[in-house]
């Protein structure tokens, strides 16, 4: 009897998936939309991980018993992704913002496909809450946000909702982990067309610190200064007014020392 245990421990090399061992983010939402991926992440009280199926064509003119041919491929029609909800109900106010982008709920007038699809990303972790396997969904968006149900009798529960999440399509990101110098490093495998360019800084520095800060993984060498000044650079293009009046104050604070430390980093 403990030989079959040990061997079928032994086919876990990574351990056993817990399904209370997730968090779900989402990497690009239209702009406009604040999404606080590390507030938002939290409250996920349940998620579907998609399925994909092969769609098939019967042959009825084969000689004998007619089969079926594959044709091409479908995934799930939705995602469901269920959030607790604070008193001001942030969640649900934030995918009925997004709704509204795709859907002008004054003139009714639909926007353009890629203006309003974002990337969402569903995370399997660990018992130590390291990234285990990571599905990316591409193309989403809100296709229904649920209703509130309210009740006399619910005084000691909590509101939930659920956001049903249209996507075209998904794919796994492989991540393998590996020893170096100064502790561990990961990498991205067999996936050449996940790439997060378009993103800008806070969209690459959002996949890199998943790795990283967030999970133990040290960030390669140079790529969180570069990343940085892109930032610099990015918020004096939106407000350069606001990133002057922030950068004196630090300054007067103490926090940079000489006037041309903030400025130097370009």
């Amino acid at each position: 009897m403990g030989s079959k245990i040990q061997a079928f421990q032994s086919t876990f090399q990574v351990g056993v998936a817990r399904p209370n061992l997730f968090t779900v983010e989402f990497p690009k939402t239209p702009g406009g939309l604040n999404y606080n991926n590390d507030e938002m992440s939290l409250r996920v009280q349940s998620v579907t991980l998609p399925g994909k199926n092969i769609t098939t064509t019967p042959n009825d003119n084969a000689y004998g018993p007619s089969y079926e041919m594959a044709n091409g491929i479908s995934y799930a029609e939705d995602i469901q992704v269920t959030y607790i909800l604070d008193q001001d109900h942030r969640a649900r106010e934030f995918f009925n913002s997004w709704q509204d982008v795709i859907v002008n709920p004054s003139s009714y007038d639909l926007n353009y496909y890629d203006d309003y699809i974002g990337t969402m990303s569903i995370y399997q972790l660990d018992q130590n809450e390291q990234i285990a396997s990571h599905v990316m969904l591409h193309e989403v968006y809100p296709k229904s946000v649920g209703p509130i149900e309210y009740s006399m009798g619910d005084g000691n529960s909590f509101l939930t909702v659920t956001v049903n999440m249209a996507f075209r399509r998904w794919e796994p990101i492989s991540v393998a982990f590996f020893p170096t110098e100064g502790g561990q490093a990961a990498a991205w495998l067999g996936n050449s067309n996940h790439t997060v360019s378009g993103m800008g800084s806070r969209g690459i520095s959002n996949e890199l610190y998943k790795l990283a800060g967030k999970f133990g993984i040290p960030m390669p060498g140079g790529v969180e200064s570069a990343l940085g000044r892109i930032q610099n650079i990015e918020n004096i293009i939106q407000d350069p007014m606001n990133y002057f009046k922030r950068s004196v104050a630090q300054k007067v604070s103490g926090k940079i020392g000489g006037f041309g430390g903030g400025f130097g980093g370009f």
